[in-house]
């Protein structure tokens, strides 16, 4: 009998060690984000609503989710090269070379802001007509968005933040900044005159398209294996409704 025990402790000694994260759910993950800065270039908090969501699927899969703010180019490079998950990048033909995607986790509209003292009503693409439209930098939209940039209007996408894009179009350099956002136009109308007084904003009625928030899931190895596990998450959550409340709870907070 003892000689069974020992041959049997011997074998498991022999055995390859699992790899740690097969495992061990302490090891941090990385949750890529877009970082916003204030005027200064001071890293401004985590937005609520991706905390809000990151802490649900750590609470939901016992994985250790990390947020980590870069600009959006540098964590876009990050992700592909394995180094974490990116929240909220859009599915398109070249980052599915690389990625795999989560399922949706929210919905998200694109929503064109502009000043009372100059408001761009929009109602078909005609009315965007010889305009300029400040994006992100790097920043992907619908496909009918797409098929129309800087052929039926123009696009900025050289500002480093939100507020530096509201300073530009209340001095007129743009006609209008494109946004996404979980909340309907009177709540992101809200929220952004509370973050930024020094003009008063309007969001238009119709947005420019509509996009699932996704969260893109390298397909190396290490990473690859969480996109089942994160799905099974975002599945349950979003079946007992704690996604969408944990998006209520946030929509309506304006930030003042």
């Amino acid at each position: 009998m003892m000689k069974r025990v020992i041959a049997s402790l011997m074998f498991a000694v022999l055995l390859p060690a699992a790899p740690a994260h097969a495992t061990d759910k302490s090891e941090e993950i990385p949750i890529l984000i877009a970082e916003s800065i204030d005027a200064r270039g001071n890293q401004l908090p985590t937005p609520a609503i991706i905390s809000a969501v990151v802490n649900l699927l750590a609470e939901e899969t016992g994985l250790n989710l990390v947020i980590r703010a870069y600009p959006w180019r540098r964590a876009l490079v990050m992700a592909e090269q394995g180094e974490g998950l990116l929240y909220g990048a859009a599915s398109t033909p070249e980052r599915q070379r690389v990625f795999r995607f989560t399922k949706p986790v929210y919905d998200a509209n694109q929503w064109l802001v502009s000043s009372e003292q100059a408001p761009l009503v929009f109602h078909r693409w005609e009315d965007l007509r010889g305009k300029v439209i400040s994006i992100g930098g790097g920043g992907k939209f619908g496909p009918e968005f797409e098929a129309r940039r800087d052929k039926l209007f123009k696009i900025e996408q050289n500002a480093t933040s939100t507020e530096s894009r509201m300073k530009m179009l209340s001095a007129h350099h743009v006609d209008a900044v494109l946004l996404d956002s979980f909340r309907n136009p009177a709540q992101l109308g809200a929220s952004l005159n509370c973050r930024f007084p020094n003009d008063h904003w309007v969001v238009a009625d119709k947005s420019v398209g509509f996009e699932p928030l996704l969260i893109a899931v390298p397909k190396n190895a290490s990473m690859n294996k969480l996109l089942p596990v994160l799905n099974n998450a975002i599945t349950h959550l979003v079946r007992n409704g704690s996604m969408q409340k944990a998006v209520d709870s946030v929509a309506n907070v304006t930030g003042c």
